[in-house]
């Protein structure tokens, strides 16, 4: 577990009260790093940073602060040969968008500080406004963010037909207020001299509509022949299916880059690697409990706000509440030494089913919330592991049946929900394993909601993935093999889309 920032060379501004910065300590700063500080810039200007937006160590940092009384969002370069360079080229995409009169944040200042070894970049901050990424996580609804994401196409449309392309195009990088559309990040955009050419085009928006998730077919569709009319193209059927094609391609390029970053230090997550242990967990649930759950990961089977929901020689699982939250915690056991010798150099179930967990997350798949994973290791052999997820409040799918069965609509609707959830993991590549019934959960929400990823695998060719599928529907259907009806309404759900 990383250990908190220290200031160790740099002094504190009497005037402000505020630790004083300098590149050493910038350069020393680690993911933990979130503490108010000041910044004294070259022309004795100071820049009063109260919050960490972004680090990544060694190389820069993003910050909310004040800077000349207003309300500012500092970039800050520190690489100890590229900063520069780093800081030139976010200024010339910066610029290239002003030129092209595309609404962004206006530049306040470019300059370095006192030890001109931090290259500094001040934009103004635009308070009320949300970045699209928090408006799609809060949506209760496609339909009710659509409007949004029309907008934010056009504002696409309108860049490429200014040959302006945003390489890293991702859903952060549009901010909203109720009358503008800002374009953050000028660091990975590039200007033609020309409007950027269908090809070039399709592939942009295809990025970009890859993040709306799995399933979204119908929406993405709509948004292609919204930017279509945008530029005054005659569509093909070619070219809707040139764009899934686009889609499937970028979907299995953003699972790649996002799986390395889940066994790795990095902005969401934190890894624990020593002699006797290695895991990941979410920054985000760092609290005094959980931090002496991740030294001590045995002590919540004890915890006095522990249940224990499975007792057995293979698993053990409890739902513990740890700094006011609720986790299911797993320890999969080894049950003697002959076990023990089979999987030591075999990955645990509590890292599979993190992976797993973390590639529902990403394609918004609705699944219990990963938020940890330990293994025990002797000698770099693996012992027993632990897999920690939010809790799901809920019942299980057959007691949501049996409370309903006299309600037709109500279960109409939930067996097609269920098939949309079975088809949207099956459109990943991926099996569960053990399609039993207290494997799906329906939330609060009424949402299907699939755990329990122990058995779940990828699948790396559709002859391989079919195959499974058969035997997972086969395994799913014998939930109901007493009830003939809802038998017969799951099948029918599932032949449509198998």
């Amino acid at each position: 577990m990383e250990n908190d920032y220290i200031v160790t060379t740099s002094g504190a501004d009497e005037d402000l009260g505020l630790v004083t910065l300098t590149w050493d300590d910038l350069h020393a700063a680690t993911f933990a790093f979130n503490m108010p500080f000041c910044l004294k810039l070259s022309d004795h200007q100071i820049f009063i940073g109260d919050r960490v937006v972004r680090m990544i160590p060694k190389r820069r940092m993003v910050a909310f602060g004040v800077w000349q009384g207003k309300q500012v969002v500092a970039k800050l370069f520190f690489d100890l040969k590229h900063a520069k360079r780093h800081m030139e080229k976010d200024i010339t995409g910066i610029k290239s968008l002003q030129k092209n009169k595309i609404p962004t944040p206006e530049l306040l200042y470019e300059g370095f500080t006192t030890d001109k070894r931090v290259y500094v970049l001040l934009f103004e901050r635009i308070v009320e406004a949300r970045n699209l990424e928090e408006i799609w996580r809060e949506k209760k609804s496609i339909d009710d963010v659509f409007p949004i994401l029309k907008s934010v196409i056009i504002e696409i449309a309108t860049q490429h037909v200014l040959g302006v392309l945003q390489y890293d195009l991702h859903l952060k990088n549009f901010l909203f207020t109720d009358k503008t559309v800002y374009t953050l990040d000028g660091a990975q955009i590039k200007v033609f001299p020309y409007l950027l050419p269908k090809k070039i085009s399709m592939n942009n928006l295809a990025l970009f509509l890859s993040q709306l998730g799995i399933d979204t077919e119908k929406y993405q569709e709509d948004l292609f022949k919204y930017y279509a009319d945008a530029r005054g193209w005659s569509l093909k059927q070619d070219d809707l299916t040139n764009l899934f094609v686009l889609i499937k391609k970028w979907n299995d390029i953003r699972w790649k880059k996002f799986e390395k970053k889940a066994y790795r230090n990095s902005t969401n997550f934190a890894c624990i690697n020593c002699w006797t242990r290695f895991g990941v967990y979410n920054r985000n649930y760092v609290g005094p409990d959980f931090a002496d759950f991740l030294t001590h990961p045995d002590s919540v089977f004890s915890h006095r706000t522990a249940k224990r929901l499975k007792t057995g020689r293979s698993a053990t699982v409890v739902r513990v509440t740890l700094d006011q939250r609720q986790y299911v915690v797993k320890r999969y056991n080894m049950k003697n030494f002959w076990h023990r010798l089979r999987r030591c150099l075999r990955s645990t179930r509590a890292s599979s089913s993190w992976r797993l967990a973390q590639k529902l997350d990403l394609f918004d798949i609705p699944t219990a919330k990963p938020v940890a994973f330990i293994e025990n290791r002797t000698l770099g052999f693996r012992g027993e592991s632990y897999y920690v997820t939010e809790y799901v409040s809920g019942e299980h799918v057959g007691d949501f049946f049996m409370r309903n069965f006299t309600k037709y609509e109500k279960t109409t609707e939930m067996i097609k929900r269920i098939s949309v959830l079975l088809k949207c993991v099956a459109k990943i590549e991926v099996t569960h394993g053990d399609l039993k019934i207290t494997n799906i959960l329906i939330d609060s929400n009424e949402q299907p909601v699939l755990i329990d990823l122990d058995g779940a695998a990828e699948h790396f060719t559709l002859s391989s993935l079919r195959k499974a599928w058969r035997k997972e529907i086969a395994r799913f259907l014998e939930n109901f093999s007493s009830n003939p009806a809802m038998y017969k309404k799951f099948e029918a759900e599932f032949s449509k889309w198998q």
